[in-house]
């Protein structure tokens, strides 16, 4: 027995691993690719120390190896699918954290979202109440131009009022100071006719005597005594 495990240790130690890629793949490897692969197996089981035992005995330290070189691989297999796991429980576990924070993350938005869904109505409701207000003060104020505008054409129109009434006073006093005017050429042109229609009587009233002289001036050229 002690032998045994002599020969045991003796090729465990002479065992080595390598494709430590595939060893630790994640996809499914078989023993067989993993022993003949993934170790030193075959060129063990060929070498010339082995060939030179008797075939019974060659065929016993073959299976040594084989044992040894299949354990080997295999633990290492399990330690790194170990890590793999253990990783992928961190990873697990972080992914499991995270989602949590994300759900509580996303609760707390939709809780604000929710907050911001209200505020955001009662924001257009205060918008829609102001744009009322708006349009009752815009109204108000184009009732207010609208009257000021009426104020100021109540003033042009009384300025114009005024004006043409103190027209209709000025072309009065023009018209009682013309007709004074007038009545004075009247009664000038008057007197003047009746002047004129004097001389005019007068003038034949001394043709008439200047006949009548003529007539008595012949009367002594022909009786000059008398």
């Amino acid at each position: 027995m002690e032998n045994n495990k002599e020969i045991f240790d003796y090729w465990h130690k002479r065992v080595k691993l390598k494709q430590h890629r595939l060893i630790g793949a994640a996809e499914h490897v078989t023993t067989y690719q993993l022993r003949h692969e993934c170790t030193n197996y075959d060129d063990l089981r060929c070498c010339a120390e082995v060939m030179a035992l008797p075939e019974a005995e060659r065929a016993k330290i073959i299976a040594i190896i084989k044992y040894e070189c299949t354990s080997r691989v295999l633990q290492a297999r399990t330690g790194f699918l170990r890590e793999k796991a253990e990783e992928y429980q961190n990873i697990f576990q972080e992914l499991t954290a995270e989602r949590s924070r994300l759900h509580r993350l996303f609760k707390i938005l939709q809780e604000k979202l929710f907050g911001k869904d209200n505020e955001i109505k009662q924001l257009e409701a205060k918008v829609a109440a102001l744009e009322v207000q708006n349009q009752a003060l815009q109204a108000k104020l184009e009732a207010s131009h609208a009257y000021t505008e009426l104020l100021q054409e109540f003033e042009q129109l009384k300025k114009q009022f005024e004006q043409t009434q103190k027209a209709r006073e000025k072309l009065a006093k023009n018209n009682q100071s013309l007709g004074g005017r007038v009545a004075h050429t009247l009664r000038f042109q008057q007197e003047r006719d009746q002047a004129r229609q004097q001389v005019k009587e007068l003038l034949q009233e001394n043709k008439a005597l200047k006949v009548e002289i003529d007539k008595y001036r012949k009367i002594l050229k022909i009786h000059p005594h008398v």
